[in-house]
């Protein structure tokens, strides 16, 4: 099995929200969606018998497999604008995304379970976080690398950019690559220097060569060197073509698709040529941006163009996953799509801050409801806390309502949500949880008590005193559970504490009793629960 482990950026350590909206029961969050889904292929969901065909746009959830078939792909973006490209012929598992770890990051993990994928991963500045791929030979680790990995019994992967860690199943050895280097093996790998290393379209080419079995290291490492050799003299001639003149009424684009986007946005760079005075070629990105007519001149010559735009939430656009160059002119009618890879982990993206707030909460059934706003296509950690403690944290991908479960007694608790950027928020709010449960009042001695007291002598007052003793038996043995505690003689009150007054459990009150007439007492406790329990005493005096 390889993994690999991919630290995110400031991937978050936020907190858990509560909704109050009686028991609202969410289906887990989606932390991926399927992009350019290409002949065949298929998920299956952890609660399903069987292969389903994936469609564009389809949300991916945790344990998600996802199935191609010959000549097929399909392309899962994550909610940072990563993504991973899976090849023909594959099986992957979601095994786990975005899920918090116990060092207080994120971590991804994807089973690559046959086939192979390409992936393009941001760079991560929280080194907390992982992104761990798996196949059946070894495990590997990656912090903002573009590459690709895979391998049936025989593993492979190359990279295109940043460093990968990788140890075969078995050893305690890791082996190391670079940008420019790819590695296949067994139960040990060899390190070769490809200039195709990490390219996309090369993964395809060395998947076929390593599955032959019955070659020797040397022999597939001879192979290797030649696809490579081949495949750069491809790519020659493809960018000596993609650089020929620009053709009438139409243009050229020269950005190379995807696209990383950070701080400096969106440029589109090219070239364009038309007669025709009426023609244009505007920019599109997403649903919700059409830049201008990028032609300047009409005369038959080559020009160049360049337009930059702006990718954030505050305009929308961050969510978009593809810009669209479309020229109409003379007659003729052309477009260009480049794929968009929108880092949200970079603050100049990411500028809305979550929102999170304690709607409301019951002290009876011990829960309270929080909303989490403003993180639609975004991620982040929501994290409860109680007294300074951590309670929970669970990802969030979407704006949504969540329950949480308060702690007995009263607490001030902190909710806190921070996304991909590092944006927070956070709530504070003193809440208690008091269970509604039966408890009783145990008066010392009989109901009834008769007292024979003698008289006093002539003119002296008759006086006669007794301590009422009694405890309340609460199953928290703590008064800060009460709420209020009242005693009255005949009806008329003689002691009343509430809250904070409240500071034992256990009574002892001094009573005057009168010679021959009713002495009767009634106790009524009130938990915080609202549940109310009383008792009675009656003492006569003879």
């Amino acid at each position: 099995m390889v993994r690999i482990s991919v630290s995110r950026k400031t991937f978050l350590r936020s907190l858990f929200i509560l909704a109050v909206v009686p028991a609202m029961a969410f289906s887990g969050p989606s932390v991926g969606t399927a992009s350019m889904p290409v002949n065949e292929v298929d998920r299956w969901k952890a609660k399903q018998s069987q292969w389903k065909p994936l469609g564009n746009g389809a949300k991916i959830y945790q344990s998600d497999k996802v199935r191609t078939g010959a000549e097929s792909e399909v392309v899962i973006r994550l909610p940072d604008g990563s993504s991973i490209k899976i090849g023909e012929k594959t099986i992957v598992e979601m095994e786990s995304l975005f899920e918090p770890n116990d060092e207080g990051g994120f971590e991804t993990m994807i089973d690559v379970e046959k086939g192979f994928l390409n992936f393009a991963v941001h760079k991560l500045k929280n080194k907390k976080s992982k992104f761990i791929f798996k196949t059946g030979t070894a495990t590997a680790s990656i912090r903002g690398t573009e590459g690709y990995i895979g391998g049936e019994g025989v593993f492979f992967a190359g990279l295109k950019t940043g460093k990968l860690e990788i140890k075969p199943n078995g050893s305690d050895q890791l082996v190391s690559i670079v940008a420019g280097e790819t590695t296949f093996g067994t139960d040990s790998l060899v390190v070769v220097k490809l200039a195709s290393s990490g390219e996309a379209r090369f993964a395809k080419r060395l998947s076929k060569i390593l599955s032959d079995k019955s070659k020797s290291t040397k022999a597939l490492k001879a192979e290797l060197e030649k696809a490579d050799t081949e495949f750069q003299a491809q790519l020659k001639e493809e960018a000596k073509q993609a650089a020929a003149t620009v053709p009438e009424n139409g243009f050229i684009v020269s950005t190379v698709s995807p696209v990383e986007i950070c701080e400096d946005g969106l440029v589109v760079d090219g070239s364009y040529r038309t007669s025709d005075e009426s023609a244009t070629l505007v920019l599109k990105v997403g649903n919700s941006y059409t830049s201008s007519n990028l032609i300047r001149a009409a005369d038959g010559q080559a020009h160049s163009f360049s337009e930059k735009v702006v990718v954030n939430d505050d305009n929308g656009l961050w969510k978009a996953e593809k810009a669209t160059l479309e020229f109409k002119g003379a007659g003729v009618t052309s477009s260009k799509s480049i794929d968009l890879m929108v880092n949200k982990a970079c603050v100049d993206v990411n500028t809305k801050a979550p929102t999170a707030s304690i709607i409301s909460y019951d002290s009876l059934r011990c829960i309270a409801n929080v909303m989490v706003g403003e993180i639609q296509n975004d991620a982040g950690i929501l994290v409860m806390e109680a007294d300074g403690s951590k309670l929970s944290e669970e990802t969030v991908t979407k704006n949504s309502q969540k329950r949480l479960k308060l702690q007995k007694g009263r607490h001030e608790y902190v909710v806190r949500v921070e996304d991909l950027a590092s944006n927070k928020a956070e709530v504070t709010k003193k809440m208690g949880c008091y269970p509604n449960k039966r408890f009783p009042v145990e008066v010392l001695g009989p109901a009834k008590e008769v007292l024979k007291v003698p008289p006093p002598p002539q003119d002296i007052p008759d006086r006669i005193t007794q301590t009422l003793q009694f405890r309340i038996r609460i199953p928290e043995n703590d008064p800060d559970y009460l709420y209020k505690v009242t005693v009255r003689q005949n009806g008329k009150v003689i002691l009343q504490e509430s809250l904070s007054q409240i500071h034992n459990l256990d009574y002892q009150i001094p009573v005057s009793l009168t010679r021959g007439a009713r002495n009767h007492f009634d106790i009524e406790v009130v938990h915080k629960s609202g549940y109310i329990s009383k008792a009675k005493k009656d003492y006569e005096v003879h």
